[in-house]
Parts: structure tokens; sequence; C-alpha cells
């Protein structure tokens, strides 16, 4: 086997081999890593899909993967939440603690890793497109390499094996492409509704789906004009307008492109791909009928409508409903083009695509553009990113493969740059859909050089045996990873946050760590709901985000701990608050999973002790008990007379139980010690 020329044999063996060794890294991290703050969410609406149709739950996101991943736990007897199937709408809070209780109640296990094997064969699915579009487009070379550069690639692994809907996104949009490339390629009615069948599958998994249509017209009408801007080759008769046939075949004379002929060519040709695209949207529009039960309403029975996009923007972001796309999205509700969960889910997006950035050490109150480039930077292999940069510096791939550059670059290229604009920093996992097509164009340059000198064959080979290595000493923690000219994983909470490197996946890590090193007494500040803390670790909590959203009153911190302490990465300053200043002052002694800071010692937090107070009562507002909760909040105070949040919280106590006045003062008092403002704190409450 030769790298110019690999017999298909080979290749089919060697992908069949690289498929397998990729279910088993997904293997790893399905099963040694916890369950994340979005899954339990995803499991439960998908459930509840399948039994009663119920599409309010959820609706930010299409139901298809969420169908895709509950399919295995149909046949299993689960404890359900406490309204019945389809019975009214419920809030997010509501929604978000039932799906705690959810996977709690029903053995994490037990649910999450069939939901999660199922949700990770649509990953498998796109290592096999990737090869076959990598093949189809360079060849049998190109399509081994590519399949290596995403088998090891450790944000694929992670990502891929997790109940969300950011690969199936990725897939799909591939799979689209892929579609009308061949399309593009061979037109007929077949690959033509086969496009539109991939389309609608990518509308149906994930809301930004809807940013790439308007990227695949641009697509088709770019290869349009590439094509209608060729030289056409004039019948042998007509060789220099004065019949005859040509002696030499490479020598036909070429209709020069400025003729009024290839005018009217190019209009012909743009009509036809405008057809092509309405054909396409259709059939894409039908598929996503389709995932919705070809029915409008989001409520199983119901005979109107029960999601307003209005009070939506109206209780979060009324601004949007003034913008362009708020308008646009309030037209489709009222045209009824879209089920009425997909369109809600649209307005959702719109309505909360707004928040706080932490990148490189710094907080920011609303997304940077820089942040994706930097993400990409951070999270991607040094493999991928060395490859890349080399086949985009290539001349030779453009000159040679231009239709293949312009359906791998273009989408690419254009989702990464609609992704600048986004308010919503939270993880790279959001820039998925551009991964696989800068991996084919990787491989395509990394061979195109490894064919003409032998010293970057070599080259490749190293950094593809590098690249396996990095896969495997990230492992399990792929969802951590940062490659080596960032420090590695062990990093990256101080370059990125969110989902980035903690998303609640290594509470199982913290678990074995706890039992490796015979550790009995312990604190633990992880982010998730109790009920999915809980299951996981001996530790006693501290207060952390979500960490006071359970039936049970939250136990109370003292202000001096002693002990091995566990505190996310989340709860540290400048992203935390300052409960912990005292730990984060002090090097760690250990991280567990590129997230968790392992300290140990014994610690003042009194601002932890302060929380704890002002999570509990926040509990007591909840379930109505006003003068409990005022008492909680006014020591609560006291512990931490300098924090914006106990102030607010006691403010809230105060007003509940008539003390405007005063309630004003601590208001007040929030505000002064508040220079990011009430969002700030509000949001650090954990509850």
């Amino acid at each position: 086997m030769s790298l110019r020329c690999p017999s298909l044999g080979w290749v089919s063996a060697l992908a069949a081999l690289l498929l397998g060794v990729f279910g088993l890294q997904l293997r790893t991290h399905i099963t040694r890593t916890s369950v994340t703050s979005d899954e339990p969410v995803h499991m439960l609406a998908g459930y509840r899909y399948w039994e009663c149709g119920d599409f309010v739950i959820n609706p930010e996101h299409p139901p298809l993967l969420k169908f895709l991943a509950a399919a295995p736990l149909r046949s299993l007897h689960l404890i359900e939440p406490d309204w019945p199937c389809g019975s009214r709408v419920a809030t997010k809070v509501e929604v978000a603690y039932a799906s705690a209780q959810f996977v709690a109640r029903n053995g994490m296990d037990r649910i999450l890793l069939p939901a999660r094997a199922a949700a990770a064969a649509v990953s498998l699915l796109l290592a096999v497109l990737v090869c076959l579009l990598a093949g189809e487009m360079f060849g049998r070379a190109e399509a081994l390499v590519a399949l290596i550069i995403l088998v090891f690639e450790p944000t694929v692994i992670a990502h891929g094996s997790l109940v969300t809907t950011d690969m199936a996104l990725a897939t799909t949009m591939v799979m689209a492409v892929y579609a009308l490339y061949r399309y593009r390629r061979r037109p007929n009615v077949f690959r033509v509704l086969t496009a539109g069948l991939a389309v609608g599958l990518m509308l149906a998994v994930k809301h930004s789906g809807i940013v790439v249509l308007p990227i695949l017209l641009i697509l088709m009408l770019a290869d349009e004009l590439r094509m209608c801007r060729q030289p056409v080759p004039l019948p042998p008769f007509e060789k220099g307008g004065a019949g005859g046939i040509c002696e030499n075949p490479d020598q036909i004379l070429l209709d020069p492109p400025s003729s009024k002929r290839d005018a009217g060519r190019c209009l012909t040709g743009m009509l036809r791909v405008a057809l092509a695209y309405l054909v396409v949207l259709l059939v894409a529009v039908g598929v996503l009928w389709a995932a919705y039960g070809f029915r409008y309403y989001a409520l199983p029975g119901a005979l109107r409508e029960t999601l307003s996009v209005a009070d939506l923007f109206a209780a979060h972001r009324p601004e949007v409903a003034q913008s362009l796309s708020g308008k646009l999205v309030e037209l489709l509700h009222q045209m009824r083009l879209f089920p009425e969960s997909y369109t809600f889910g649209l307005a959702d997006v719109l309505a909360l695509g707004q928040r706080p950035t932490y990148l490189l050490g710094k907080v920011y109150r609303t997304g940077q553009w820089f942040y994706f480039p930097l993400a990409f930077a951070i999270k991607s292999s040094l493999t991928l990113l060395i490859l890349l940069a080399g086949a985009l510096l290539t001349p030779a791939l453009y000159r040679t493969h231009p239709r293949e550059m312009l359906f791998l670059l273009l989408p690419a290229l254009a989702y990464f740059g609609v992704s600048l604009s986004s308010g919503l920093n939270i993880g790279v996992r959001h820039l998925l859909p551009v991964y696989p097509f800068f991996m084919v164009v990787a491989a395509a340059g990394a061979c195109w050089w490894s064919r003409r000198h032998r010293w970057c064959l070599y080259g490749l080979t190293v950094l593809l045996v590098f690249h396996a290595v990095t896969a495997v000493r990230a492992a399990p923690s792929y969802l951590g990873f940062a490659n080596e000219l960032w420090g590695g994983t062990r990093n990256t909470y101080r370059l990125l946050n969110d989902s980035n490197a903690d998303w609640g996946q290594n509470l199982k890590l913290v678990e074995r760590y706890v039992n490796e090193h015979d550790i009995r007494d312990c604190w633990i500040a992880a982010i998730g709901m109790p009920d999915v803390v809980r299951p996981y670790t001996p530790c006693r909590p501290l207060p952390a985000y979500n960490w006071s959203a359970t039936p049970q009153l939250v136990d109370l911190v003292p202000p001096v701990i002693e002990g091995t302490v566990f505190i996310s990465a989340w709860e540290l300053p400048p992203w935390g608050g300052h409960e912990y200043a005292a730990l984060a002052e002090t090097p760690p002694l250990d991280v567990v999973g590129g997230s968790v800071l392992v300290f140990r010692g014994r610690f003042a937090v009194p601002l932890a002790a302060a929380l704890s107070y002002m999570a509990r009562a926040d509990q007591q507002i909840g379930w109505g008990r006003y003068e409990a909760a005022l008492q909680d909040a006014r020591k609560g105070v006291e512990l931490g007379p300098d924090d914006p949040r106990t102030h607010w919280e006691f403010a809230n106590a105060l007003a509940r139980n008539g003390l405007m006045n005063e309630a004003r003062g601590e208001v007040e008092a929030a505000r002064r010690l508040a220079p990011a403002g009430p969002a700030y704190f509000v949001s650090r409450l954990g509850g």
C-alpha cells in the first residue's frame, strides 16, 4: 500500500479499525464521566416526546436527537415527573428540577448509559460521512487521514458521547453539504430530494441549523457562478469558427466566457439553482414537521397555542421584539409555517442569547467576537491546527480542486463567521459543525505535500502518532481538554469555563479520587442540582451554582471548614464570587478532570457560610415560610456584610414580610456593592 494509491481493501480494513477505536473512546467517556448539566433535560424531554408528544418540554431544542437518545429508555419502567404527561406547561425551573429527579430516581447510569450510547451513534455516522466525503472529493489516502484526525480529536470524542444536540448538528450539516455536493456533480431528482432530507434532519436537531440555510443557497450559487464563468469547449466541427476536426483533443478551442451565450447560460443555471433550492427547502420543512408528528400545537390534545413568543420577549429581552430577527420570528409564529414549539424555541434562543463570557482569566458582560477563534485555538489538537494551517496555505488545492475547496471552506468559514457575532459564548461545542470540514481540508493538504516530499510524509506520520497519543493522554477528561501550547488539560480552567472545562462531568472522577486517596472528611462545591450531585460523592456540599434546587433544606456551612476540599472552577474568582478566595490564593493540591481543584487544610469561608444561609432563606421564601426566611437572611448578612448577594436576598425576605422601607435600603446596599449590576449576583445565588 502507498499513500499515492492505497488499495480499497486496505482502506476498508483500516477505516473499520479506526471506527472501532473511535467507538471505544466514546465508550470510555460515556462510562467514566458523570451526567452533564444539559443531559437530564434532554433525556426527560425525549422520553416525554415518546410517551405523549409533549413538545412544551425543552422547546429551545428541536426533538430529533432527543427522540433518538430516549429510544432505549422506552422499554424501561421509569419514574416520571409529578404532573401527568402532556397535562400542562411547566416552567423551565420546574423542568430542570424534574429532569434532575428523573435521572436520580431511575438510577443514574441505568438511563444515562443507554441514552448516551444512542446519541453516540450519530458521532459514528459522522466519522463514516467524513471518510466518504474525503474519499469522494480527494481520494482514499485523504479519507484515511481525515478519519484519523476525527477519531482522535478530544473535543469530538467528548461531545460525541453526550446527550446534547451539538454533535447532531455537526453530523447533519456535513450530511447536507455532502448531499448538495453530489447533486451539483450530477444533478437528478433523487439527489436533490436526498439533499432536502439531509437539510430537514439538520433543522430538526438544533435551531442553529436555520443559520445554515442561507449559507447553503450561497454555496450553490457560488458553485454555479464558478461553473458558468469557465470557458466552454467548442464542438470539434466549430474549431476556430471555421469547421474541421481537432487533431489534438487537448488543443480544442474554448469559447470565451464573456460571450452573450455564456451570460444566458449563467442566468439559466442560476434559475435551476433557485428551483433546486426551493425543492430542498420544501422537503426540509416537511421533514421538520414530521419530527413534530405533523402537529402544530406544542401540547398534545391542545386546541389553542400555549406558548407565547410575545410574552417570552417581554419577560427576558423586550428590545429583541423590535429587532429584525425578533420581528421575523414573530411573523413566522403568526403565519404558522413551523410547529408552535419550533418557533417558540427560535424565540427562546434570541431572548436568552446574551450571557457573561469568561476568557483568558477575564469576565466580559456579553459575548466577544474573539471568543470562538481563541476557543478553537485552545480546544483543538495541535495536529489539526498544524495540518489545517498547512492546507489553507497550499495554492495547488484551490487550483486542482476548486469545487471541493468551495464546498468545504465556504460553509465552515461562513458558520465560523456567524459565530463571531454570537452573544452566547459558553463553549467551543457551538463550533463543532466546522470541525469535520476543516479536518477534510487538513487531510487533503497533508496528503498533497506528502506525495511530493518524503520528509512531509515522515512529518505527517509523526503528527498523526502524536495526535493519537494526545487522545490517550486526555482520556477520560476529553471535555476539559486544552492543547499543549496552552498548558494542557490541567490549565483549561484558567483560560475557559462552562462546557469547555466543567459541565458537571467530573463527579465520577472526584468519587474515584476520594476512594483512591482514602479521604474520609471532605467538602465539595460542585455545579449541578443536589439530586444529581449527591449520588456521586460522599463529600458535604458547599454553596455552588444550583446547589439549593432541592426539596430539602440545604445544610448550613460553618465559617471555618477543615479537610479535603473540592472546588469547581465555576466557583472561583473572577467567574465565581469571593466565597472561596482563601482557597484560590493557595496552589491546589491537584486538579481533577481539568476543572475541579483539590485543596487540603483548614480554611476560613465566612462568605460561603453566609451564602448557605442565603440559599436556605431563598428556599424558605419559595415555600412561603417568610419569618424563617428573614431569620436566615439576617444571619447571612451578618456573616457576609460586604457581598451584594446577601443584601439582595435580605431585601427579598424583608419585602416578603412587609418591611418595604428596610427592603429598599438593602437593595441600595446591594447595588453599591455590585458594580456589575444585579444580574451578576442574582445568577450566583444558586437557587
